[in-house]
Parts: structure tokens; sequence; C-alpha cells
């Protein structure tokens, strides 16, 4: 027997990648290791010669996980090993990095059904998540992503979650966001002054939404400003206080249901907003919205609303039980970054908002929603703001790159940088006004 080395390149980190190189050794009894580089992932083998070994690579590229983009990869012989297992090995941070940052990803449908199963362990759970889906790039500190490089590296796993994290035919096999109601993220409140650690009644955020309360919850990118869309009172106090007398206010409603009940929606609309980096997304207003919110307060005889769905489990679970549709505005004063700190948001927020719902995972990488329209004419996607669920990844093979590192500097109001670095493109997510 021989052995071979594959180096794989791409978004092949946070995505299950190992593990479903694993489950493919195993099922064509194969032997040898995978793990995770600085460089995108790594895989050495045993095999009979080197048609053999590139079945299994091209077994590997024609199976990919869902969420996996392979940009480059090479096949080749090295010294002899003889493996007598196929196992995940320990990843290695050696070299410089260069390797494409896996996007934060909206809830997924596997995650959504346990969020509703009420005989499943993680019933109701705000922070549920798998190796499909959750935050990545927000909150990764260093390469190569593993937990202990992200900021689940404080969070011990219970008993059940350490055996879904280290066994390979699990969904959740190194999620390295796996918790769950045993070792959870937790929820802090903090209300007139009055700080509530270990808070989980999501009920009560329902009841002062419907009492015209303004709420600042965080999410995976940092706060947003929430309030009953329908509350014209609760929306022009926001305004006031957010010192955005003219702007737009984006919304987030419950389902494509109530969507459809305000607005027209394209095939192509409706992908977009169900798509997993689920940006705002501008839709053309019917004559009578049937939800009932407060129009002229939220965009003031504009033809279109800037709409989104509940791209996390705590998202999805405050408004499935409101039932209604929310204002869902960046938690800053107009002009300024979006608050991700909870000390920064407790100090500044506070003079906005009435409630602040808060968890203690932490934010290191902070991030606006994307804003995407399609053009009225030939339904052709337009992308106004790109940033949480895009962001920093910049895939495009048409693009002829050198090996020079460049930086780019953006716009100054509507900032963005790009940074082309050892062959692969950077675009950060949207900043703002850089005069803050």
């Amino acid at each position: 027997m021989k052995t071979f080395h594959i180096h794989i390149e791409g978004i092949v980190q946070g995505v299950g990648f190992r593990p479903f190189v694993y489950k493919l050794a195993i099922k064509n009894n194969i032997k040898g290791w995978v793990n995770n580089t600085t460089d995108g992932v790594h895989i050495e083998f045993n095999s009979g010669n080197l048609s053999a070994a590139e079945k299994f690579l091209n077994e590997i590229l024609n199976n990919l996980p869902k969420l996996a983009i392979v940009t480059a990869y090479k096949i080749y012989e090295t010294e002899k090993n003889d493996f007598e297992t196929f196992e995940i090995i320990e990843s290695k941070n050696e070299n410089k990095p260069k390797l494409l940052l896996t996007p934060d990803i909206k809830i997924c449908n596997d995650c959504k059904k346990e969020l509703y199963n009420s005989s499943n362990r993680r019933f109701g759970y705000p922070f549920i998540t798998c190796t499909n889906c959750g935050p990545r790039y927000s909150i990764v500190e260093k390469l190569p992503y593993d937990r202990p490089n992200t900021t689940m590296k404080d969070f011990i796993m219970c008993e059940v979650c350490e055996k879904e994290y280290n066994n390979p035919l699990e969904r959740r096999h190194f999620s390295q966001t796996n918790s769950c109601p045993d070792c959870p993220v937790e929820m802090q409140l903090y209300e007139k002054g009055n700080y509530t650690a270990s808070f989980t009644d999501l009920d009560y955020i329902v009841t002062q939404w419907q009492k015209g309360k303004i709420i600042a919850i965080k999410g995976i990118g940092g706060y947003l400003l929430t309030c009953d869309a329908t509350n014209k009172k609760a929306i022009s106090l926001l305004r006031e206080r957010k010192k955005r007398p003219y702007k737009p206010f984006a919304l987030m409603y419950p389902d494509l249901k109530a969507i459809e009940s305000d607005c027209f929606i394209s095939e192509e609309e409706k992908t977009e907003l169900e798509s997993n980096h689920s940006p705002i997304v501008l839709l053309r207003l019917k004559e009578k919205p049937g939800t009932g919110v407060a129009l002229k307060e939220i965009n003031d005889g504009l033809s279109r609303l800037g709409i989104m769905l509940p791209y996390t489990p705590l998202y999805e679970l405050l408004l499935n039980k409101f039932k209604k549709p929310v204002i869902a505005t960046s938690g800053n004063i107009t002009d300024s970054s979006i608050i991700y700190e909870d000390e920064k948001a407790v100090n500044e927020l506070s003079k906005i908002a009435d409630i602040i719902l808060m968890n203690n995972r932490e934010i290191v990488i902070p991030q606006d929603d994307g804003v995407v329209q399609f053009s009225k004419l030939y339904n052709k996607k337009v992308v106004l703001r790109r940033s949480r669920g895009k962001a920093p990844v910049y895939i495009n093979p048409e693009i002829k790159v050198t090996n020079d590192t460049v930086f780019t500097a953006g716009s100054m109001l509507k900032s963005v940088f790009g940074l082309l670095n050892r062959g692969y493109i950077y675009i950060s997510q949207y900043l703002g006004n850089t005069e803050n």
C-alpha cells in the first residue's frame, strides 16, 4: 500500500467537512487521517495506487457538505505510512494563514424542527445550532476554526453535548457552537437600571412589544433595536431616540405568509429571503398591507419595504410568539457603528431602548444585516449592502488574481474594505460612515 496526501482549500472549515471525509473513509474502508490547518483541510491515507486514491478524492469533491465550497485541491504520493484506522486528528496552526473564513449562517431547517419538537432536548432553546448553521465569522478569534479559537471556548459542554461533538456520525460532530439547555448560552435582561442574570422568559419580551416598548436584542453580529411595527407611537419614539427622523426602517416578519399579506414576492426574492445569509430584501408594497404595519412611520410613502426573516433561533422563537412584524434596525445612534459589546450596549442603548436582552456569547466581529433588491425591469439581483452571512468571503473564479498583497479602502459613507492576500479575495462586512 502507498500513502497519498490530499490538500483541499476553500470554505472547508466550520461546515462539517472533517466528519464528512471521515464517513466516506469508513464507508470505503480507507485508513488514514483528516485535519484542519491554517491553509485548509488535509487528508492522508493508504491506497493501492494513484488511480484508486483519485477515486476517493473525486467522491469527496462530488458529494461535498452543502455549505462547503472548494476553490483548489491537489493530491500527491507522500512518505509511506501504514495506518490501522481512519481518524480526525488535532488541528494544526503551523503556517501563515491562507484560509477562507466561513460566514455566519442562518438557522437550518433541521435545527428549526428540533426547536419546535417538544420531545427534543433542545425544544425552545434560543441558541440551538449544528454544523450546518449558526455563528462562524462573528465569533472567530484566530485560525483554524475550532472551538478553542472562538468565543465558545469558555462554554463547557455537558456530557450529552460532548458525546455529540465527538461522534463522527452525529450532525453536531465538531460543531464548534454546540450547546443545549444543560450547558447553555445564557440570556440576561437589563431594564430601568436593573440587571437580571439567567433570563429565560421570552413571553415577557413579547408582552413588552405589545405594550409599545423598544427592546434592544443581541443577535449574531450585534444589537438590533426592535419594536412593534404596527405601533405608530413606538416607532415615532424610536425615531426620536435614535435620531433617525427620515430614513426607512427594516422589518423582521415571522414568516413568508405574513410578508405576502403586505408585499409582492417573486420566486427570486423568496429564495433570497430564505437563503443561508438571510438578508434584508427590498420588496414592493401592496396597496393595502394586511398586517397593519405603520407605513407612514416606517418608510413615509416609499414603494418598497426592507424585510427579512428570523435568522437566529432566538428571533425565530420571539417572532413566532409575537405573530406580527417588528422593526429591526441596527442598535446604534444613526451614522454610528452597530453596537456589539454588552457594556457599551448598556451605556449607549439604554438611552434608546426600554429593555436590553443580552447573552453571554461574545461577538468578536460586528456585522450589520445585508441588503438586497431586485431590479423591476429584469428582476436582476442588486446587492446594496454586503454584510452578515456574506462577509468576508468573495469567490469569483473568473477574476484573475496575483500573489501580491493588495489592500483597497472603500468609500467614506458606505465603507467596505477589500484585501487580496495569497490569491484569496476578502471583502469586509459593511462598515458604514467612517467619520465615526
